[in-house]
């Protein structure tokens, strides 16, 4: 069963002798933010914040992956935010080979496999982080089941309706009811789709997973199923069709690039966002001096205002080049608001933990007490690999 820790501020668990110092450890020092004695180096171990600063925003350092700012655009360490850097560079490059390979196939005129290959890129390289950070913890098959599979039906089935009713209007004509349908209605109706599978894992299984990170990554990979299968349904006529086709390169490459990798990050990043909002609405303890970027009305404001913008994108800008570069440019202003949501969220998650056992940092591999966040390099715990660490609840 567990037990109260002892107070913090008195030094944790580990006693302090008469110069300061942990007999066991480094020197303790107080935190000037959170005033708990903590061991020292660059970052408090309790709440994260830069020890000699008491900076707590730490804009230079990602919770997640402190080698790197805040405001820094990567795909990987931003969606991907279990991965220590050094396992992060694999995934990077597996994403530029994947999109070099959408545009060498585009541009031989192969459209077939290249659609195949830029719907599947970001979904597959999700599984494969899913499967190294074992997010799942021991039950792999119902959360992949709940997430990706459920959105890949999901996506199926809204995409083979709305794809009819959308092809009806726009052989009557009826501009302005098709505006309606594929700018507000489809867009609103996706978003909601998309988080089905990670809201039941919520009511379901909210006693195992209860890190802000997790809601995350339910989310994206459930978005991710349903942009693969809703990408598969509508390019599936170009997919079944002879392997050589005419048409031009840049106008392919273009499209396969906007539906396989910026329509997926968009509906990742909005569907993440959610889960992640929800989940620490339910499981933060200081809801009262909680950042208001992380609420879950804002959240929403930005997730559904985002979708509904680029929904009636098509129809006010006719020009493809024009479309994907407004795109690519919301796409990455999303991906820097997910950051800092993140990054936000595991500054807020490390009120609770105790100082614990010496242990390799995941990040920076140096060996520290077991805290919230890494002394050295400042790494929240919370994003690091599932393996070997304690569940929810539990004291190290």
């Amino acid at each position: 069963m567990k037990q109260r820790g002892p107070d913090r501020r008195k030094g944790g668990r580990r006693a302090r002798d008469a110069g300061g110092r942990a007999p066991d450890g480094p020197p303790l020092v107080t935190c000037p933010h959170c005033e708990s004695v903590v061991p020292a180096g660059d970052f408090c171990g309790h709440c994260g914040a830069h020890l000699s600063t008491a900076n707590t925003a730490r804009r230079h350092a990602f919770a997640a992956v402190p080698s790197e700012h805040v405001a820094h655009l990567s795909i990987v360490s931003t969606l991907f935010p279990h991965l220590a850097h050094r396992r992060g560079n694999a995934f990077r490059w597996a994403l530029i080979a994947g999109a070099a390979a959408v545009l060498v196939l585009a541009g031989l005129h192969l459209f077939a496999p290249a659609t195949v290959a830029a719907m599947f890129l970001l979904p597959v390289l999700y599984l494969l982080y899913l499967y190294e950070v074992e997010v799942y913890e021991s039950e792999p098959w119902l959360v992949i089941g709940a997430t990706m599979v459920v959105g890949a039906a999901l996506g199926y089935v809204f995409t083979s309706y709305s794809g009819a009713a959308a092809s009806r209007l726009s052989l009557t004509g009826d501009r302005d009811t098709g505006f309606v349908l594929a700018g507000v209605a489809i867009p609103v109706v996706a978003q909601a789709l998309m988080l089905v599978g990670p809201l039941f894992l919520y009511v379901f299984r909210g006693a195992r997973f209860r890190e802000p990170l997790d809601g995350l990554t339910f989310g994206v990979a459930s978005a991710l199923g349903f942009s693969l299968t809703s990408s598969l349904t509508a390019f599936w006529p170009l997919i079944s069709g002879p392997l050589v086709a005419s048409g031009a390169p840049l106008d392919w490459s273009l499209r396969l690039l906007r539906a396989g990798i910026l329509v997926a990050l968009v509906n990742a990043s909005t569907t993440g966002l959610v889960a992640a909002a929800v989940w620490l609405q339910r499981y933060d303890r200081r809801r009262a001096g909680r950042p208001w970027t992380t609420g879950i009305l804002p959240i929403l404001v930005v997730s559904v205002g985002t979708q509904v913008a680029l929904g009636m994108l098509s129809f006010v800008v006719s020009d493809l080049v024009a479309e994907v570069a407004i795109r690519l440019v919301l796409t990455l202003a999303l991906l820097l608001y997910v950051r800092l949501v993140i990054h936000q969220a595991l500054m807020v998650e490390g009120a609770e933990h105790e100082i614990g056992p010496d242990a390799p940092c995941p990040e920076c591999h140096r060996m520290v007490p077991t805290m919230a966040f890494c002394p050295a390099c400042g790494a929240a715990r919370a994003a690091g690999t599932k393996l070997g660490r304690p569940r929810a609840g539990q004291v190290v």
